[in-house]
């Protein structure tokens, strides 16, 4: 067990250094944590902790760092408005192509922005039993507070692939692609073997690159009276209807 530090100052340089990790650049080697809950489904899921700041004896956690830290510390580590109880970092989680090509279940998504979204699909992926999620293109950082806070810690169990040469997958997984219309309704025979199923961006739906890897077209049959429904409501659908084909 580490020996614990006490940090006093919102100007301490480890504070500084943890603080940093707000900023998408500088989360290429380690991520921040907010909240007993993202901490706790970090060590679930078998994760080391770094760094972690306390204030209260009980979130006293095994970590490599630890800091006993006051409520201005808390305050100045938090995105949110009310502080976290307890702050912690961890490695950013790497995915491999290699680990991929063995998953049998895989979801991909294009150019997702919406934190919230990301954060819901990665719930329910683990809930329904995908393997793998493939984000693709410009898409927000999986590992913001905000997503990691949507996923309800689930985003810890789930591997993330980020913006992978699809053409190793093209001769072992097919690739079902959603459309918002033309497409044919998703058949269990669709689920056998490995596949990937596709999804576009909240605004664009799937870039044409991409629709060139299609095997075949889905599309989810909702009432004409309805446009479409919100990707991650969507994509829970078609997780749903992908574990009962099993």
């Amino acid at each position: 067990m580490s020996n614990i530090i006490e940090l006093t100052s919102i100007n301490n340089d480890i504070v500084k250094k943890t603080y940093s990790l707000v900023m998408k650049k500088n989360r290429d080697e380690k991520i921040l944590l907010e909240g007993e809950k993202s901490v706790l489904g970090a060590l679930e899921a078998g994760h080391k902790i770094i760094d972690l700041f306390f204030e209260i004896e009980k979130f006293n956690y095994d970590a490599q760092n630890k800091y006993k830290v006051n409520e201005k510390i808390l305050e100045k580590l938090s995105t949110t408005k009310s502080p976290a109880p307890v702050i912690a970092t961890i490695q950013r989680p790497k995915a491999k192509t290699s680990d991929f090509l063995n998953f049998k279940k895989i979801a991909l998504f294009e150019g997702i922005k919406d934190t919230g979204n990301l954060g819901t699909i990665l719930r329910s992926a683990e809930a329904f039993g995908i393997e793998g999620i493939i984000l693709q293109g410009n898409s927000t950082d999986p590992y913001s507070s905000k997503v990691i806070r949507a996923s309800a810690g689930n985003i810890f169990k789930m591997p993330i692939l980020e913006n992978a040469d699809l053409k190793s997958f093209k001769s072992t997984h097919k690739f079902l692609t959603t459309v918002v219309s033309g497409g044919c309704e998703l058949s269990k025979d669709d689920t056998k073997g490995n596949f990937i199923i596709v999804f576009g961006s909240e605004a664009n739906g799937v870039s044409k690159e991409i629709l060139t890897y299609s095997d075949k077209n889905i599309t989810l049959p909702i009432k004409k009276t309805v446009e479409s429904l919100n990707l991650a409501v969507c994509a829970s659908i078609f997780f749903f209807e992908i574990s009962k084909s099993e």
